[in-house]
């Protein structure tokens, strides 16, 4: 006898499986723990595609893996990224995340495959999800194997089922579950979905909500079925039960399946496909052509998955990274750990291990890169602080993306997203590198006068409460290496770790758990370290790292920016700097003149900044001075400790603040 075709209800579930109140953590998600990942499935090869990796297998033995995983007691989740997922993945930083923690990665969608060809890298084929659920099926059901169908349109579910036991008389399907319109902002709905699984208890879910609803839904609730594989197979319901007709074979073999479903749905699908799917394919096929003419005469392969047990290599990756893991070994040390006592909850560090813990948790570094106070530099440049330029590779924001590459290389993840928050009224970044492409986003806080604490109440809604992020002041000059500061933050293993000033008020850079979230307030103006601090140690252990020196100098004026640059640029030549404002160290240690800055050869630069569009002519001296764009430094003058913006000659040395800000005026 085969499974009855009749949709799961709350009072059916609840009949079959008891509820049990207060066995759901937040988020809906159980304390189930899931298998660790499987060697097998770490040891397969990948191709990277604009970061994202992908798996160079077949379709048949995708199906093979799944069940061999299942016959060993192994869950797991296979993501299917077309094109429009590829471009979603790198705009989207919580898609990102849940595509990134896939077992397997499977290319639907012929583009996909034609990239991996022009850079060298070819996938064996396209592996899509409307073939998958079929060819997994049809193993499943000689296998012995439960299925069951989540999503689809109405009674598309109900009759996809029919068709594939039809197909598979061994099938069992052991139901099937079409939740309503909206149920994602419905707790009670999701409630429902998970008493309807638990009941179930299949060992393969397909999930078809339509991306990228499918794969949050799964990241949600698949720990109540931690054994289990979950695939997110989009419009593939609709295709078995004949709701929606296929392309022919030969359009599917070409690549020309979108034209057919584009004949279907013109006005869904028209803005999709057109507007954006093609300009991205083509930025995608030509960036693949560059980095197979590159791997072709100046081949770099880095392991791919796994680096210990892998096999098989990947090509290069596109961004210049570096080996920090011999730094972090013998650096982590002078980060001296010490609890901040009589502000926080402090408690003793004995029984808690000296390695740092896993990083697997770790989703995103989020820079807070905006402020509503006037700043003279952003007056001056008509620029955000994080593209003022740091070195001869560029801005501040990219020497923090190029931190996040170093610190994903060495904790061993694919990729750290990016998250740069600025408020309605500061300027937007614009100096990434195109290197960093689908690493960042930048984000604008539409609320007027929220606090660091409220962005962060808010932000905090996008991830799970054992999620890490590592929250950042953006608008400072790092001094010590990023995955140094991280690992040290780590090893405290506290809720929330911090760095702190000698003084114990606490910097700008900390980990944290994103539960602590949860207790700040929705509404109204919430500062992290005057309100936020305090609070979250009143029910979580929040714990500090207490400095002799700054990891980083704010950049608020010129002072600090300039500092900040003589003391980077001296520790990075080798020089001994000191931060001690009674201390000698008046040396000069750089001089940074944009492309597009037109500086005489006679004119002295010392430690000054000479951005895009100014001008320095002959004779002129720069010192601790920054020259904004379209600004002049006449034959001759001088410029010493100050702004000088368009138009406006250099005033008096010894500027004040009140000076600074009255540039802009």
């Amino acid at each position: 006898m085969h499974a009855p075709f009749r949709e799961p209800t709350w009072e059916s579930a609840d009949a079959a499986v008891p509820r049990r109140r207060g066995s759901w953590l937040r988020g809906g998600r159980r304390r189930v723990t899931a298998p660790g990942p499987s060697p097998a499935l770490m040891r397969l090869p990948a191709v990277d595609l604009l970061g994202v990796k992908v798996h160079a297998i077949t379709e048949a033995d995708c199906v093979t893996r799944i069940i061999d995983e299942l016959n060993a007691n192994r869950g797991g989740i296979v993501v299917t990224p077309n094109l429009d997922h590829l471009r979603r993945y790198l705009s989207d930083v919580n898609f990102g995340a849940l595509v990134a923690e896939a077992d397997l990665v499977v290319a639907d969608g012929m583009p996909l495959v034609w990239a991996s060809r022009l850079q060298g890298t070819p996938l064996p084929e396209r592996v899509a999800g409307s073939n998958l659920i079929s060819s997994l099926s049809a193993s499943a059901a000689t296998t012995g194997k439960s299925v069951f169908l989540l999503g689809g349109s109405p009674g598309s579910a109900e009759g996809a089922a029919r068709v594939l036991q039809t197909r598979y008389p061994a099938l069992k399907v052991v139901g099937y579950y079409f939740p309503p319109v909206g149920f994602e902002h419905d707790s009670k709905e999701i409630a429902t979905i998970i008493e309807v699984l638990s009941a179930a208890k299949p060992d393969i879910v397909y999930v078809a909500l339509g991306s990228p609803k499918q794969e949050r839904l799964i990241a949600k609730v698949r720990n109540i079925l931690p054994n289990a594989w979950w695939l997110g197979v989009g419009n593939s319901f609709s295709f078995l039960c004949g709701d929606v007709r296929r392309a022919p074979l030969w359009m599917q073999k070409i690549g020309l399946e979108w034209v057919h479903r584009l004949m279907q749905e013109p006005r869904r699908l028209f803005r999709r496909y057109i507007v954006v799917g093609i300009p991205f394919a083509s930025r995608l096929l030509s960036r693949s052509l560059a980095r197979g003419v590159a791997n072709r005469f100046a081949p770099r392969p880095v392991a791919s998955v796994a680096e210990n047990n892998a096999t098989t290599k990947t090509p290069a990756q596109p961004l210049p990274v570096v080996d920090v893991a011999p730094l972090v070994t013998t650096a982590v040390a002078s980060l001296e750990p010490q609890v901040i006592r009589g502000v926080w909850n402090s408690s003793s560090d004995v029984d808690r291990a000296d390695e740092a813990a896993p990083f697997s948790k770790l989703r995103s570094m989020v820079l807070l890169g905006g402020s509503v106070r006037a700043n003279a530099l952003v007056d001056a440049t008509g620029r955000s602080v994080l593209d003022l330029p740091l070195d001869e590779n560029g801005s501040v924001l990219n020497f923090w993306l190029r931190q996040a590459v170093e610190v994903a290389r060495s904790i061993h993840l694919e990729k750290l997203p990016v998250r740069v928050m600025v408020d309605q009224h500061s300027p937007e970044p614009a100096s990434a590198d195109p290197a960093y492409l689908g690493t960042f986003r930048v984000e604008r806080d539409l609320s007027e006068y929220r606090g660091t604490g409220g962005v962060l109440h808010d932000l905090g809604r996008d991830y799970q409460d054992d999620d890490l992020i590592l929250v950042a002041n953006a608008a400072q000059i790092l001094l010590d290496p990023l995955p140094v500061i991280l690992a040290a933050l780590r090893r405290k293993r506290a809720d929330v770790a911090v760095i702190s000033h000698e003084d114990g008020t606490p910097s700008g850079m900390m980990l944290l758990t994103c539960k602590v979230l949860r207790m700040l307030p929705v509404e109204g103006f919430f500062d992290m370290k005057e309100q936020g601090l305090p609070l979250i140690a009143s029910k979580y252990d929040v714990r500090a790292i207490r400095r002799r020196r700054p990891t980083g100098l704010p950049i608020r004026n010129l002072e600090g920016y300039i500092q900040g640059l003589h003391y980077y640029h001296r520790r990075r030549s080798g020089a001994v700097a000191t931060i001690d404002p009674l201390a000698e160290d008046w040396g000069p240690s750089f001089s940074l003149i944009e492309p597009g800055a037109s500086v005489a050869d006679t004119a002295r630069v010392h430690d000054s900044v000479v951005l895009a569009g100014a001008r320095v002519e002959a004779g002129a001296v720069l010192v601790r001075a920054l020259i904004g764009p379209g600004a002049v430094v006449r034959r001759d003058q001088t410029a010493v400790d100050q702004i000088v913006a368009l138009h406006r000659e250099p005033r008096k040395r010894f500027r004040t603040s009140a000076d600074d800000a009255a540039v802009a005026r």
